[in-house]
């Protein structure tokens, strides 16, 4: 940018700080009315923090997953293991003796009565017992009748332990434990009431308006009664596990509940105190403490217009933004009260501060913005949002900034500084950054030399980093639903499932007998077969139940639990079954028989180990279905595999597009390519140190630490920015370099230091978070934050003192 022009701009805005204070209430009732008017949306703000929700609308594996579950329901169940406690002692017959039926016979009782929003619950108390009685089929509870006497018992024990349905569904194979398996409503209730009662006024008009789904809220519910629930029926030879999807993310939102308030409040303390330290005045603090907080509820408060839900990523936001707010509000505050301290007027001390630093914050603003919309093209929904929102509330910081800020200065009281301002001379922070900027513009080759021995071993350690995504393991070793699921995964075959659709080209298609032998051989070769080390637990399909019938009707010979050959024959005794008044046929095909469903239950781990596992399967599913017509895979754990796949992508365009957003930028602030591009290396330093940490200390690469690098490289930025901008100012007045860098570090410097601190100290109190992901993004960018200062006033004044010792400004 040429001088003419920066100094027109920067006129500009010392012109824009005598008409703050000509009409200070004119601006601040402006501004304030646009952030209220923003803020007005926090109470339609709501979480998601489904799986799901990670992946956008239009993604063909959330299509397929939405398709899937309005047709067949949610298949993020609940499953309630009872283990027979070692209290019982080791002689005890497992779950099948009268004590531990009838207990858990209670349990399902009070979870069907207690437990709101569920379609079905299933145990041995009513599992679909499947028998032959001459010519007459009988469907029936499993436990229906009761049993009478200890004979009759141990018939239905080795009835239940040789049904291949049961196994690894409602009880385990060495039967020491039983399951409830709860399925939830697909759908909300909330209003159903209100519609049915406004249908007798109204017609009750029909509508295809689809209803929303079971809310956050909702589901909550249902974990909270289970809870109750579960611990009234405890005891040591009782032991209940609950695991599935809805008790996982529940867990995790009421840690989100709980965080998010205490990252607030840290960041709050921490900018008020830095502040008190700074300026020694209480109108210091509670001035930009305003601003920082309008900025922040109004960025959130947009995201409730737009229908945007808070996601596990996003609840960085508000602490994000709080210190980046404070950070435009230090750099003008410094400059204002030091022209006050010199004795000029309030009205010249505010335009000075908007004219030396107005420029530069919304140079800061910008670039900050941009290295954040870099998300934006992120194939991750939650980073996408983050792509948009931050860079709003930054820029909405940056407005508020350069007008409620300064108008409030216009009309407050200022007050005298309380307590004894160190001089400069004596300041300890102030020598220390001189000492920096004198070591560096002195020894530039010797720090240039570190410098890029540090980004090599970086690099090395960069080279180690692992992708992962895996949301039970941000949930802490010592969470209850971790210790539950790895019980299931040892106990059950697993914690999480996937699904398998075939669509026929024709009705009635997959009830002919070569589908239902090709259904049940994928079957098996995913319980049999280990694809990547890993093999599912459980199968059911269509072609069980067909088995099943067949078997029930042939004298229940083990022999006849195959599929007939004869289309007719198997058609029949579908049409027997459903005559039962028997309704699980709808959980797995439809009424024409032209859709498939097959459940895989698979041990729980994390999604990267399943990629090959999916590559596989999609293949031999393919192979085995493809001519029968279009095969499918979706379902949860499919939805988890697709997100891990979409980090790398969405990190590789990140990084690029925040290079390419700001690095004109820096060139333009600097009005020479060969600078510009010399800037830009102090701001890669901070990126690659932190990928080198990332990698040789053992931090996964996940969907939260990839926006380290283009949250670090934002804020690198700022901090270069400022150093560069009040660079020029003094070696335009006719400083040399090393004067001219001095001088920067003793006003900029100063700022910068707060503001990394600031900064530094926000994120790492992420790690008070109960989440694991949360406590390594707070490391990670607080190192990143630390490391981008230190590259500003140690590399990029060596790098100056290397190419502009002789130049001139």
């Amino acid at each position: 940018m040429a001088n003419t022009l920066r100094d027109r701009v920067e006129a500009g805005f010392e012109n824009w700080g005598r008409i703050v204070v000509d009409r200070p209430l004119a601006v601040l009732l402006t501004s304030l009315a646009v952030a209220l008017g923003c803020v007005a949306g926090l109470p339609r703000v709501y979480m998601d923090v489904t799986f799901e929700a990670f992946l956008g609308h239009d993604d063909s594996f959330r299509v397929n997953y939405e398709a899937f579950r309005e047709r067949f329901g949610r298949d993020e169940k609940i499953t309630v293991a009872i283990e027979r406690g070692q209290a019982a002692g080791p002689e005890t017959p497992g779950i099948f003796d009268f004590t531990f039926l009838e207990r858990l016979r209670d349990f399902h009782n009070a979870i069907e009565k207690r437990v709101p929003h569920l379609v079905e619950i299933t145990s041995l108390i009513n599992a679909r017992d499947t028998r032959g009685d001459g010519d007459t089929l009988r469907v029936e509870g499993f436990l229906d009748p009761w049993p009478e006497n200890t004979e009759e018992l141990a018939l239905r024990k080795e009835r239940a332990l040789s049904n291949p349905l049961f196994r690894n569904h409602i009880l385990s194979q060495d039967g020491r434990t039983a399951t409830l398996v709860l399925e939830l409503q697909l759908y909300s209730s909330l209003g159903v009431e209100e519609e049915r009662l406004s249908g007798f006024d109204e017609g009750a008009h029909a509508t295809d308006e689809t209803p929303p789904l079971l809310t956050g809220a909702e589901t909550a519910e249902v974990v909270s009664r289970l809870r109750e629930v579960i611990a009234e029926f405890e005891s040591a030879d009782f032991v209940i596990h609950s695991g599935g999807s809805p008790v996982m993310l529940q867990t995790i939102s009421s840690s989100m509940a709980r965080d998010m308030p205490r990252f607030a409040a840290l960041a709050i303390l921490t900018i008020a105190a830095l502040l008190y330290l700074l300026f020694r005045r209480v109108i210091a603090v509670v001035i930009p403490l305003l601003v920082v907080a309008l900025s922040v509820a109004s960025t959130v408060g947009l995201m409730g217009w737009s229908g945007v839900p808070i996601h596990v990523p996003t609840q960085i936001l508000p602490s994000f933004l709080l210190a980046v707010a404070v950070g435009d509000a230090v750099h003008l505050l410094s400059i204002f009260f030091e022209r006050i301290r010199s004795g000029d007027e309030r009205a010249d001390a505010l335009a000075h501060a908007l004219g030396h630093s107005g420029l530069a914050l919304v140079l800061t603003s910008v670039t900050t913005a941009g290295g954040l919309l870099s998300f934006s093209t992120s194939a991750l929904t939650p980073v996408a949002m983050i792509g948009i929102f931050a860079p709003t509330g930054v820029m909405i910081a940056l407005f508020l900034s350069l007008t409620m800020l300064p108008a409030l200065l216009a009309i407050a009281p200022i007050g005298a500084p309380r307590g004894r301002l160190v001089s400069r001379e004596q300041n300890v922070l102030d020598r220390s950054l001189a000492g920096f900027g004198r070591f560096a513009t002195r020894h530039p080759r010797s720090v240039v030399g570190l410098s890029t021995l540090l980004a090599i071993a970086a690099g090395l350690g960069a080279s180690r980093m692992e992708l992962s995504h895996d949301p039970i393991s941000w949930l802490g070793e010592d969470t209850r639903i971790v210790r539950d699921t790895r019980f299931m995964n040892e106990h059950l075959g697993g914690a999480v499932s996937f699904e398998v659709l075939l669509e026929s080209d024709a009705p009635g298609g997959i009830r002919q007998p070569e589908a239902l032998q090709r259904l049940a051989a994928l079957g098996r070769s995913f319980e049999e077969e280990s694809r990547d080390g890993v093999s599912a637990g459980q199968t059911i399909s269509l072609a069980d139940i067909v088995k099943e019938i067949n078997r029930a009707l042939n004298s229940d010979r083990a022999s006849a639990y195959v599929i007939p050959e004869d289309p007719l024959l198997i058609a029949q005794e579908l049409l027997l079954f459903e005559n039962t008044g028997a309704d699980d046929l709808e959980e797995i095909t439809d009424p024409q028989y032209e859709i498939a469903r097959m459940s895989v239950r698979m041990p729980w781990r994390d999604a990267v180990r399943y990629t090959k596992f999916f590559d596989l399967a999609t293949a031999d599913t393919e192979t085995a279905l493809s001519d029968l017509g279009r095969p499918v895979i979706t379902g949860i754990l499919a939805i988890l595999v697709r997100t891990i796949s979409q980090v790398v992508t969405s990190m590789a365009q990140s990084y690029v597009l925040a290079f390419a957003v700001i690095t004109p930028i820096m060139v333009l602030l600097l009005g020479n390519l060969r600078t510009g591009l010399l800037a830009m290396i102090p701001n890669t330093m901070p990126i690659l140190l932190t990928l080198g940490l990332m990698g040789s200390f053992g931090f996964p690469l996940d969907a939260f630490s990839l926006m380290v690098g283009g949250i670090a490289l934002g804020l690198a930025v700022d901090d270069t920015i400022h150093f560069m901008h009040n660079y020029r100012r003094y070696r335009a007045q006719g400083m040399d370099l090393e004067a001219a860098i001095e001088a920067t570090l003793l006003t900029a410097g100063r700022a910068m230091l707060i503001t990394t601190t600031v900064l530094s100290v926000g994120f790492l109190g992420f790690t008070m978070s109960s989440m694991v992901n949360l406590n390594n993004l707070g490391v990670l960018v607080a190192f990143a934050t630390l490391t981008a200062f230190l590259a500003d006033v140690l590399l990029a004044p060596a790098l100056l003192a290397l190419i502009d010792r002789d130049a001139t400004a």
